[in-house]
This record gives C-alpha cells, structure tokens and sequence, in this order.
C-alpha cells in the first residue's frame, strides 16, 4: 500500500489563516475578484490535504470552493449579507478551524482510555533500604493506593516501562551520594515527582525545584499529607480531570476540539443536539461548556439561557466559540453572562489555555462555595441540593440509589482524651478516606459535626451495605495520631434507599433511624432500611 506524502504543517495552518483573512473580508463586502481569489485558496487547500488523506478537511473545502463556485457563475446576482453572514461564514468557519487545527496522525482515541474509576491508584516509593516498615504501605492501602516500594535504580527503571504509576515519592537528603539526584529526570519525565526528606531548609526545597519535583514533603512522611498532595493541584488533576462539555453541531468541529483537549488531560464531552445538553451536564458535572454561538436548531445565546435558569448552573462558565468577528455581537453576547469569546478558527494553544485556566479557576471557587471548609467535602446546603437533583435523575432512569448517614464512634472521647486538633485530624482522615475509596459519581458531604452522608447513585440497598461495610472495616485499621501517642477509630453507618422511600426528606429520616439503630446495637456496625 502506497503511504500518503507528508506537508509541512505549516504550510497547510498558513493556508488555512490566508484563507479566513481573506474569507472575512468577503463576508463584509462582496467583490468578484476577492471571491476569485478565495476560491483559488479553498481550491489549493483541498488539493494540497487530498494527497496526505485529511478526508474531512477536503470534503469541506470541497463544499466551500462549489459554494463560491456557484456565486461566481452569477455575474449578475450578488449574495446578499444574509447569506454571506450566514452559508459563507459558516463553512469558512469550518474549513478555516480544520486546516488550523487537524492532524494528519489522529490522537489517541479517548475510548482507548480507561475510565478513572478502573484506572488504579499506583504509587512507587523510592526508600533507602531500612527506612521501609511497611506502616506507610498499610495507611496508604487503606485510602486505596497500591504502593511498591523500590531501593535499587534498575528496578525503579523497569518498573517505570512496566507502568507509569500516578507518582514517584522518593526520599532525598542531597547528599552528593543521594541517588535521587541522578533518578530525578528520568523519573519526571515519566509522572510527578514527589520528594520526601528530613531537610527543610530553602536550599533543599530549591534543589527538588531544579530536579523537577512536582511537591515537597517532610520526612518522615505521614500518609494524610501524602494523600492530600495527591487529591489536589496538578497531580490530583491528573487523576480527576477537568470536565468539558463541547456543544457543537458539527461533528467534525467536535472531534476535533475533543482530541485537542483529550491530549492535555481535559475530559472532554462533545454533543452536537442542543436538546441534550441539559442531560450532559447532568451526568459530567463540568467545569466549563465551550458552546458555538450558531446552530440550526438553535443559538448559542438561546441555549445559555435555559442552562442559566437551573440554579445550580448559574455559575458554570460559558465560552462561546464562533465564527463571529463583529465586536458590537460579541459585547451583546458578554452582557448576558457569558464568560468570554474565542472566535474560529482558534489555535490549538489559544483553546486549551483559555479552557483549562478558566476550568480551573472555576473548580476553585466552586470548592469554596459548596464544600465544607475543614474537610472539603460537600457542605450541608449543597448536598442536599444535590441529593434532590440525584433523586430526579434516579426517578427518570428507572435506576436505584441509596443514602449512607455515617457517624464517628464516641467522638467526643476523641477530643476530649486527645485535644480537639486531634479530632480535626480525624474528621480530616475520614474525609480523605472516604473520597479516595468511593467512585467518583458517588457524592459525599459532612452533615455536621462529626455526621457525614453519602449519595450512591446506581446503587441498592444491599450493595451499599456491603460496600460501607467494607469501608467500615478498613477505617479502623488506620492508625490515627495526636502528638507521639496513636489510636483507632471507628464509625456507624445508617443506609435507606428509594425502594423504601419517596423523597429526600425520607431518606434523610430512614438512614437517621438505621444510624440510631446501628449505635444502639453496639456501633462500629453497619444498618439497612429494608425495602
């Protein structure tokens, strides 16, 4: 089989602006050469991109130059300003945003990927032979981390091939004998970097910077801060990553802009119907929506508007993504809420800094709103909200859900034996424990006081039983500290679902019946609303 001949991508992205400077100017005011001379581009573009099998690319050129074609042939009708702002925009629009942006090697399907609840938590460990008691491995077991430790280059290397686990954590002394400075690159240049050491002077955090470390951590390292440091920046984006949903009535445009995103670590979800946009945003819960500004069923403007009046969307950034150049269109547009502009054809660069930047602040600020301050976990208000929300989705699907009410045993024991710092810490542990263990779908929010409570959607009672038993299990095998003294704790759990309940309200009140039931049996146990 014959392979298709390469071109310089540079050739065909500045093909590809000539063509959308030239398009625009004909959009505004139409001229018989300037169409001419378009139709010369749009003819070369499509010849140039046949010979190295962008399909789709020549396909729309194809469209575009029998556009222009057919205008021209008209030496006495000129196209009025609704069609050149309309037809001609748009497939200017598209085949300026392909020629820009499309790959003659497609990325790696997302398909191909794993989903993030089968992906497991991997973690190597870098420790000088004697340091390892394996106390660290069993913490970090319990918050769902499979650890392998390593002291020997070779077998961190092998080990690397084998599989790039979520973070290295290497222990350093930079000692001019420390092999962590020589494993430093090639261990960042595979995953994140974790550097653990005794040092905390400014000298030493300087030098794990210039090794590439991704965080810094004092040894002897204690697994909550590891676990911590894991859930969130960049390496916790890594294992949670920013959600997009692209609204695009091309399919073209959508794959593309997906696979761009995709390659930058965004999960990104593409919906070319309008009508279930609503739905997506439901089940991804994203950070940000990338919405075009013209689709036929309707517009962007349109459709911003029903997503602003849910309530629990008012805040979810909108970027429009357009072909639309007129300022006076774009500033009507910001006045109605939208966050911002990125006109067609956008660079691949211009599109993934703008959405995870915005993504990212966004994810920020919403944390501060609806998380609770100590554990980061769902405040009240919120959960309940969200527990409504999980209820509708739940009746529309035929689908089982549950609720878990959890509550620390004999808690105040805890601060007033050990001091209300250790009792933070505890309720901080519980916190990690709980969202590292559970599926990402599954919500979890501190009820108040030393109560938490647990959304599981798609899950019946009897499930929910055995996993918070499961859960209840290894909580109590975590080592809990205060100061150089160590102790366990336990928790009650209480469990109805909507076989036995009609709304949130009872399910609150059942699961607090179970809770009040599980402690009157002796605690440290879990009880079920029978259906």
């Amino acid at each position: 089989m014959k392979q298709a001949a390469s071109i310089h991508p540079g050739q065909r992205i500045h093909l590809a602006r000539e063509i959308d400077r030239i398009g625009y100017m004909l959009v505004s005011r139409w001229e018989r050469p300037l169409a001419a001379h378009l139709l010369s581009l749009v003819t070369r573009m499509e010849t140039l991109v046949r010979t190295v099998s962008l399909n789709e690319l020549a396909k729309e050129a194809r469209a575009l130059a029998a556009l222009l074609e057919e205008w021209l042939r008209q030496p006495e009708a000129l196209p009025s300003e609704q069609e050149r702002y309309g037809e001609l925009r748009h497939q200017l629009g598209v085949v300026s945003q392909l020629g820009l942006m499309e790959r003659q090697t497609g990325l790696a399907s997302l398909d191909a990927m794993l989903p993030l609840d089968e992906q497991p938590s991997q973690l190597y460990m870098w420790l000088p032979e004697g340091l390892d008691d394996g106390r660290l491995q069993r913490q970090l077991a319990c918050f769902g981390f499979e650890v392998t430790v390593l002291s020997q280059a070779a077998k961190l290397a092998k080990a690397l091939k084998k599989q790039v686990p979520a973070a290295v954590v290497a222990f350093a002394d930079f000692t001019h004998s420390d092999p962590v400075l020589q494993l430093a690159q090639a261990i960042s240049s595979n995953c994140p970097l974790v550097i653990t050491s005794p040092r905390r002077d400014f000298p030493a955090r300087l030098e794990a910077v210039r090794l590439g470390a991704s965080s810094f951590l004092d040894w002897p390292l204690q697994a909550n801060q590891l676990v911590d440091m894991l859930s969130f920046g960049d390496i916790g984006e890594r294992r949670d990553p920013l959600r997009v949903l692209i609204v695009e009535d091309m399919a073209s445009l959508a794959g593309l802009y997906t696979r761009v995103l995709a390659a930058h670590g965004v999960e990104a979800v593409s919906e070319t119907n309008p009508e279930k946009v609503p739905e997506r945003i439901e089940h991804l819960n994203p950070d940000l929506i990338l919405l075009d500004m013209y689709m036929p069923q309707c517009n962007g403007i349109e459709l911003a508007k029903v997503i602003r009046q849910q309530r629990l969307l008012d805040g979810i950034p909108i970027l429009f993504l357009s072909v639309e150049k007129r300022q006076n269109v774009q500033l009507d547009a910001l006045t109605l809420g939208i966050d911002g502009f990125l006109t067609k054809p956008v660079a691949p660069e211009e599109l993934v800094v703008t959405v995870v930047n915005r993504a990212r602040r966004y994810r920020k600020l919403r944390s501060y709103i609806a998380n609770d301050s100590l554990t980061g976990l769902l405040n009240h208000s919120h959960l309940h909200g969200q527990l409504e929300s999980a209820i509708l989705r739940a009746r529309r699907a035929g689908q089982p859900l549950s609720l878990a009410m959890l509550d620390l045993d004999f808690f105040k024991q805890v601060n007033d034996s050990y001091g209300h710092q250790a009792g933070d810490e505890v309720l901080l542990n519980l916190a990690r424990f709980l969202k590292e263990r559970l599926r990402r779908t599954d919500l979890v929010g501190r009820y108040g006081g030393e109560e938490f409570a647990i959304v599981l959607a798609g899950t019946p009672a009897d499930k929910a039983r055995r996993m918070l038993d499961a859960l209840r299990q290894d909580f109590c095998l975590l080592e809990q500290g205060a100061g150089a003294r160590a102790f366990r704790q336990s928790f009650s759990v209480g469990i109805s679902s909507l076989a036995s309940a009609d709304s949130a309200t009872q399910l609150v009140q059942q699961a607090d019946e179970m809770l009040y039931r599980a402690k009157a049996a002796g605690r440290n146990r879990v009880e079920a609303q029978e259906g």
